[in-house]
């Protein structure tokens, strides 16, 4: 019993030991490690679900695009592999590969340009490769064995192809003609087609590898379920441009039209691959007055039918109405209606006289035809930025029209008056909207639109309802006939066939109106995900569950109260299928649940036929759904946690075979971490809060640590998130807990009109649980906000000294400037911020410039005793950068403590990595400096000199 007793303990220690050596080689992260890191992008399955394909990108250095078995160890890695796509029948990949990251940077911005993708293409079922280079796009058939890809023809291709001239063999031309040929040249138009002429597709049969070139290809499109090609192609001089259908087994060409200086875009084939649609327009008309006819051709015994869309007696209220090159073509589903635009066709630019004469130096009419002049009026709808932003959005604006096939008849379903519409698979009535009535409230109240429902087959408008927020999550039926939506706090139904509105939960205690909203602003809801095949009802949300109510509101049903609200548990459903817009009513459902209170995640099947809930996999961790093969049992999804990557999991819908396909980052078991768990407490408003604290590794039970507070508004839900391993703006945790610190983060919560002052009721009493708690060192909390919570810091030290220094980035300081200054990304006014949105005075300076004054932290700079670090991009597109100019002479003036630094050309968010880096090393030395003593670096004593 002792021998077992000794060797029990013996080998718990040999473990322990073994434990403590491998964690004793753990180091803390360095930048350079961050880099390193990999996240994952275009994560898919094949259809069948035997495949997984994605990128794994790491923050700086080249991204590598793998390719693996589910069932087996087989795997294909591609270097530089960025994208991939899979052929329907799941034989074939297609992978882009980017230029190296080295080739990039060492190249000139001259030389940049020529640097080109590559192109691999792997055959899943023998794993042969094909490799191609100076790949510009390309297109992967979808159910068979072909390949085409662009290039763009070199200089000396074009020159080998055009025969060289001499004395001997040139024709001689006599003076007279010589005259006459020069006229015909000069008659001739111009053409607007330089970069259609350069391009030359290559298609390659994969089964072999044979390649067939064709030259100056301007458009292409594989029949997605015909061997066959569609084509465009056009010559310098405009002389031998035409359409072709390509037989792809044959190599048989069949021109379907050929005009001179013909352009032919937007190909688009229907579903079934026998019908193709195009636009046809002329390479002498610019770009963006180019008008096009719309025309068909149709495909039937190896025979060839065009026609052409009369568009004139249909088309929209619009000034000099036409078709414009950006039109995109779509087809529904069903093939029986083709979606496309149209414009008003823009005035031609009026060129400027020249100046001939002395009185043209004089002439008054000439010179002001000169001015740059924007006016400012009163009563514009926009203010001219905004204006300036929208002009930009309306001139690739299409008014949606729909051609009826078999009716041969076309509709338009948009206007100058209601120019928006939702485009789904809906084939009785889709969902229009119009802000333009609302446009002059975007400055200090927001977002607004009238909802229209249009009928698909006539284009009439039905009216649904006034003045809603324009992001309305409204959902028409499945006949065309109801709508539901959300309005003042409640769901909604409108008959349009009654023309009656009917409110479904006025008598209901459950809210459908956002519960957390402290905003004050107009409450929004929590979505309608969808109708019941046949108008039998739609499912709506409230906070934590989901109901259906029934098209005539006589019924209603929570399908999760079981379990969701009565335990804190929010379901939302998984769209798997996102090309029907109506759920059957056999359907099982795959949800999402998120505990509010524990803030863990799972998955859920919910059966429609007979409510029953089950659960299906629910841990101490985050899940996320990505994606279902389309015809195969298989979804993939992520699970995470503060230590564990969300790597890439494959189940069927049973999560019964659940396994993990992926390892992307093995290199974090080198590496110091820490560790993330829940703090809750109560704010001095009275309410309860929580938040997540991170423990640096390797804590030690006792010791206090120096601890760096980040915030926002709410985000306790990180608490099972592995944190973005990104060199930004925003401190990196693990960076922070590999190297000694304790990361808080504080949810917030706001009280209207007092913005600045929630801040510290909210996160002063948290900052408080944790010193409790013993784990923070009272004298090296630190404290760092960007944008919104970069202003919160400001106005958090004018309160308190319990911060040992403070990090700012694009703050607001000084709401009185703020208020009338513009969003340079929008164009918008920042009024409507302060009156209804994220600042939450509530209304305007005029109303209560107390308020404003009151929350405005340059005002009180004078109280600071905090050292503050400033950070501004100075092409700030959301914050005026002056706001951070404002804060800093004022500590200036009062002699505090104060650094501002200033990136040159970046915006709201740094972009430029070496600057990312840069302000990563500042941020983390200047931290170290005041909370854990480190001797302060050059900058922070001295400053920099300026220089260009």
């Amino acid at each position: 019993m002792r021998k077992s007793t000794l060797f029990i303990s013996a080998l718990i220690t040999v473990i322990l030991s073994a434990s403590f050596i491998v964690r004793s080689e753990q180091r803390p992260l360095s930048v350079t490690d961050i880099m390193k890191f990999r996240s994952i992008d275009d994560a898919r399955l094949s259809n069948n679900g035997k495949w997984l394909a994605y990128a794994a990108e790491p923050d700086r250095g080249n991204t590598t695009y793998y390719v693996q078995s589910v069932t087996s160890d087989v795997r294909y890695q591609v270097a530089r592999g960025t994208s991939g796509y899979f052929s329907d029948n799941s034989q074939y990949i297609a992978i882009t590969q980017a230029p190296a990251l080295l080739a990039r940077e060492k190249a000139t911005k001259k030389t940049r340009k020529d640097l080109k993708n590559e192109l691999m293409v792997i055959n899943l079922i023998t794993g042969e490769k094909h490799h191609f280079l100076d790949v510009e796009d390309f297109q992967l058939h979808l159910n068979s064995h072909w390949l085409a890809f662009s290039q763009t023809i070199k200089a000396d291709d074009n020159a080998k192809d055009t025969p060289s001239s001499s004395s001997e063999d040139a024709e001689a031309i006599e003076p007279e003609e010589a005259k006459l040929a020069a006229n015909d040249k000069e008659e001739a138009p111009e053409l607007y087609n330089k970069k259609q002429i350069n391009q030359s597709l290559t298609l390659v049969d994969l089964r072999n590898g044979e390649k067939q070139i064709i030259e100056h290809v301007d458009a292409y499109q594989f029949s997605p379920q015909q061997p066959m090609l569609a084509y465009s192609a056009s010559s310098e001089d405009g002389s031998d441009n035409g359409l072709y259908l390509r037989n792809l087994e044959s190599a048989n060409n069949n021109a379907i039209a050929k005009q001179k200086n013909a352009s032919f875009s937007q190909l688009s084939w229907n579903e079934q691959g026998n019908t193709l649609a195009y636009l046809q327009g002329d390479f002498s008309e610019k770009t963006e007055r180019r008008q096009h006819q719309l025309a068909l051709v149709s495909i039937a015994r190896n025979k060839t039918k065009t026609k052409t869309v009369d568009i004139s007696k249909r088309a929209p209220d619009l000034a000099n109405p036409y078709i414009p090159s950006v039109s995109k073509l779509t087809w529904s589903q069903d093939d029986k209606r083709l979606f496309f635009g149209f414009k008003s066709l823009p005035e031609a630019p009026a060129e400027p006289a020249k100046i001939k004469t002395e009185d043209d130096l004089f002439d008054i009419e000439r010179l002001t035809k000169q001015k740059q002049l924007q006016v400012w009026h009163g009563d514009d709808p926009l203010i001219k930025t905004n204006e300036k932003f929208q002009y930009n959005r309306d001139k690739k604006h299409t008014y949606p029209a729909v051609y009826h096939v078999a009716k041969n008849k076309v509709v338009p379903l948009a206007s100058k008056d209601i120019p928006q519409l939702r485009i789904n698979e809906n084939d009785q009535a889709l969902i229009a909207s119009s802000d333009l009535k609302y446009r002059k409230l975007r400055t200090w109240e927001g977002f607004f639109s009238d909802f229209y429902l249009i009928d698909i087959d006539d284009g009439e408008q039905t009216l649904i309802k006034e003045k809603l927020s324009s992001y309305n999550d409204m959902k028409v039926s499945e006949s065309g006939r109801y709508v539901a939506y959300y309005n003042d706090g409640h769901l909604w139904i409108y008959d349009s066939r009654k023309n009656r509105h009917r409110n479904l939960t006025a008598d209901m205690p459950i809210s459908f109106a956002n519960e957390d909203h402290d905003y004050p602003s107009n409450v929004p809801g929590y979505g309608i995900a969808g109708w019941i095949e046949d108008d039998q009802g739609f499912l709506a949300y409230d906070k934590f569950d989901i109901w259906f109510f029934s098209y005539d509101g006589d019924d209603r049903d929570c399908l999760t109260c079981d379990m969701g609200r009565v335990e804190q548990r929010q379901f939302r459903i998984n769209i798997e299928d996102e090309d029907h817009h109506v759920f059957d009513e056999a359907q099982t459902l795959l949800l999402t649940s998120y505990n509010d209170q524990m803030k863990n995640f799972g998955f859920y099947q919910l059966a429609l036929n007979s409510n029953k809930l089950t659960k299906l996999v629910e841990e101490n961790k985050k899940f996320e759904y990505l994606s279902t093969a389309k015809d195969a049992d298989a979804i993939i999804y992520t699970r995470e946690d503060f230590n564990e990557f969300p790597d890439l999991w494959v189940s069927n819908h049973g999560f019964d075979n659940a396994k993990k396909l992926t390892e992307v980052n093995p290199q974090k078991e080198e590496f110091l971490w820490g560790d993330a768990e829940l703090v809750e407490w109560t704010s001095t408003m009275g309410e309860a809060h929580q938040g997540v604290l991170i423990k640096p590794a390797n804590y030690v039970e006792g010791q206090t640590y120096p601890v760096l507070v980040y915030y926002y508004r709410l985000f306790s839900q990180r608490l099972y998130e592995f944190n973005a391993m990104n060199v930004n703006h925003r401190p990196n945790f693990p960076f922070y807990s590999s190297n000694g610190y304790a990361i808080f983060l504080p949810d917030v919560h706001f009280e209207i009109g007092t913005v600045g002052h929630s801040t510290n009721k909210s996160i002063l009493p948290g900052i408080q649980k944790i010193i409790d708690m013993g784990i923070a060192d009272k004298d090296a909390i630190g404290l760092h906000g960007h944008s919104w919570s970069g202003y919160q810091t400001l106005f958090a030290i004018t309160e308190t000294d319990m911060f040992a220094a403070a990090v700012s980035g694009a703050p607001v300081a000084n709401m009185t400037s703020a208020y009338s200054g513009i969003r340079l990304g929008t164009g918008l006014a920042r009024q409507f911020q302060y009156e209804k949105g994220q600042s939450r005075i509530g209304a305007s300076l005029f109303e209560r410039r107390d308020l404003y004054i009151e929350n405005s932290p340059v005002f009180f700079a004078d109280r600071i005793n905090t050292p503050l670090l400033m950070q501004f991009g100075d092409i700030d597109d959301a914050v005026p950068w002056q706001q951070g100019v404002e804060m800093y002479l004022a500590m200036r003036r009062l002699g505090k403590e104060v650094i501002l630094l200033q990136y040159e050309g970046e915006p709201h968010h740094l972009k430029k990595y070496p600057n990312k880096v840069d302000y990563t090393i500042k941020m983390k030395q200047y931290f170290d400096h005041f909370l854990k003593g480190e001797p302060a670096p050059k900058w922070m004593t001295e400053g920099e000199a300026y220089r260009e």
